[in-house]
């Protein structure tokens, strides 16, 4: 079995071995002769602290393939006719001018150093098509099980104008797996698409992910991500909101343990008016866990009439856990509604109290309390189906902690 580190032969033989339109070629040739002049993606820093080392997503040691790909991902759809799901490899091929007109049309390689190997090394990954005014009652399901030392995956979801789809993606295994991932998600005219994804790799594996949606006029575009596993995330998930009356939800939920370590931004820039936004994030830390979240809502001058509003709370199990959050408004609009707020506490001494009164052990107390954390998440999900999935693995977290 031969293993190739990345390099241009590399980019050439992956592009040649799946007969690649010549577009797609050049732009990952592209992608990866700008890899080193790119600057490194932002971490999350405060006064006097950088939270997040990137050294270990070094992808020049980590980005490795082997000639024998043992990742599988199924695919669970039903949908009506026109609706196209597909590998985004056959959607290549079998759907050129839809791929060529939406791939890398929202999250831009030249953003950052690893955007642009993900551009350039991508083998893998998710496409799903809906046309004008189809609604796609039943989520499109993808479970992935890695099984390799590197995986560059891309989902691409496209709803035509009016049209509706939840898409739910779940990722676990790995064995100091790198695993990088770009969804790409782009709402026309009054499309509604909802996104949910639920990572859960080993927890010496490493993560580089980068979610981003862009709306038409009177659009919507909603995300749940929740973070359980991996020894390090750096996670972006983002909406730019570029037509008038349209919103977007950005729900994420995290659980740390053991040396785990969070790097989450959460980001929605208006482009218009008549726009609103709600960010939420929740996340448990325990033993020496760590969390750095950033948040930002960002207003241009032609939003006017914006409402929106951001949230991060951390709940610290373990004396050892750290957390730090950094929310952000950035308004060049007078005419809006905009908020934030962050909270970090430890489990509350009277409800310890209360609990122990009513004859309720100490381990099952804390239990209780965190389980009961989440329930405002899973009160505001538009993705029920994803909710017992989350509600599995929390517990898995408390019986191991």
């Amino acid at each position: 079995m031969s293993v190739q580190e990345i390099d241009a032969d590399f980019i050439q033989d992956l592009s040649d071995e799946r007969d690649e339109p010549d577009w797609l070629r050049q732009r990952r040739l592209k992608a990866w002769g700008s890899y080193e002049d790119l600057p490194a993606p932002n971490v999350i820093q405060t006064p006097g602290k950088r939270w997040t080392d990137l050294e270990e997503l070094d992808v020049r040691s980590r980005g490795r393939r082997t000639d024998q790909r043992k990742t599988r991902t199924g695919i669970e759809a039903d949908v009506p006719d026109g609706v196209i799901v597909a590998d985004l490899e056959d959607a290549v091929r079998d759907h050129e001018e839809l791929v060529r007109e939406s791939l890398d049309s929202v999250v831009r390689w030249d953003e950052n150093s690893l955007l642009a190997v993900h551009a350039a090394a991508w083998r893998s990954g998710l496409f799903v098509y809906v046309p004008e005014g189809v609604e796609v009652d039943e989520p499109i399901r993808t479970t992935t099980e890695v099984e390799e030392e590197a995986r560059f995956s891309t989902t691409l979801v496209v709803a035509e104008e009016n049209a509706t789809v939840t898409v739910a993606e779940s990722v676990e295994g790995g064995d100091e797996t790198y695993f990088s991932n770009v969804v790409e998600v782009v709402a026309g005219d009054g499309a509604e698409i909802n996104y949910g994804a639920l990572q859960n790799l080993s927890d010496d594996s490493y993560q580089f992910t980068s979610k981003r949606g862009s709306t038409g006029r009177d659009a919507s575009v909603n995300w749940i991500d929740g973070c359980f596993g991996t020894a390090l995330t750096k996670s972006t998930v983002s909406t730019v909101i570029e037509g008038e009356g349209s919103d977007t939800r950005n729900y994420g939920l995290f659980f740390g343990t053991g040396s785990q370590h969070f790097d989450l931004e959460t980001w929605t820039r208006h482009d218009a008016p008549n726009t609103t936004c709600d960010m939420f994030t929740r996340g448990v830390l325990d033993d020496r866990a760590v969390s750095a979240y950033e948040g930002t809502i960002n207003v241009t001058k032609p939003a006017y009439e914006v409402d929106a509003y951001q949230t991060e709370n951390v709940l610290l199990v373990s004396e050892k856990a750290e957390a730090d959050a950094s929310p952000r408004l950035e308004i060049d609009n007078h005419n809006v509604k905009c908020s934030h707020a962050a909270t970090m506490g430890r489990i509350d001494d009277e409800e310890m109290f209360y609990m122990g009164s009513r004859g309720v052990d100490e381990e099952e107390a804390r239990s209780l309390i965190i389980e009961g954390y989440f329930e405002p998440v899973f009160g505001e999900l538009p993705f029920p189906e994803l909710e017992e999935e989350f509600r599995e693995l929390i517990h898995e977290k408390m019986e191991t902690r």
